[in-house]
């Protein structure tokens, strides 16, 4: 009987930890979403992961698209009357596979650091969303930080 209370015990335990924790993803996944301005009301957790998850590779994509653009424009401004069709055609590579592969790597390279500069130079022009500004202001020093990497992979 001993053995039956402790295991039942031991159970209940697990439980309590399992709510926990399902109840701490809730509050980051519903703060995350709010930062957004993902709507989190009356949906599944799983619902307002994949809302949040395309919202977030949509900004990554607005953000993509505008540093291009802001780049090009950098470029257009010290070379008057480049061919920024031709440029958006992409790279100009050997036709050797591994000669293109090193290539690229070598541009990339090359152009780290003063990407880098150019990136930096557009700083100030990098803000919230209204809707995340509020959502740390209220948080104040208790701001959760959530990292998602996954968002820079394959689109």
């Amino acid at each position: 009987m001993a053995e039956a209370a402790s295991a039942a015990e031991a159970l209940q335990r697990s439980l309590n930890a399992e709510v926990t924790d399902r109840s701490a993803l809730e509050a980051v996944v519903t703060l995350a979403c709010e930062g957004l301005g993902v709507p989190a009301s009356g949906s599944s957790l799983r619902s307002r992961v994949e809302a949040f998850y395309s919202q977030a590779r949509e900004r990554v994509r607005e953000a993509l698209y505008a540093g291009v653009k802001k780049a090009l424009a950098v470029v257009s401004s010290h070379y008057v009357g480049i061919d920024l069709p031709t440029v958006c055609e992409g790279y100009v590579l050997p036709d050797d596979e591994m000669e293109a592969q090193e290539e690229v790597q070598r541009l990339e390279d090359a152009v780290a650091a003063p990407g880098d500069a150019l990136a930096a130079f557009f700083d100030a022009e990098v803000e919230l969303p209204p809707s995340a500004r509020r959502s740390l202001g209220r948080q104040g020093s208790k701001a959760v930080q959530v990292r998602f990497p996954l968002f820079f992979g394959k689109c």
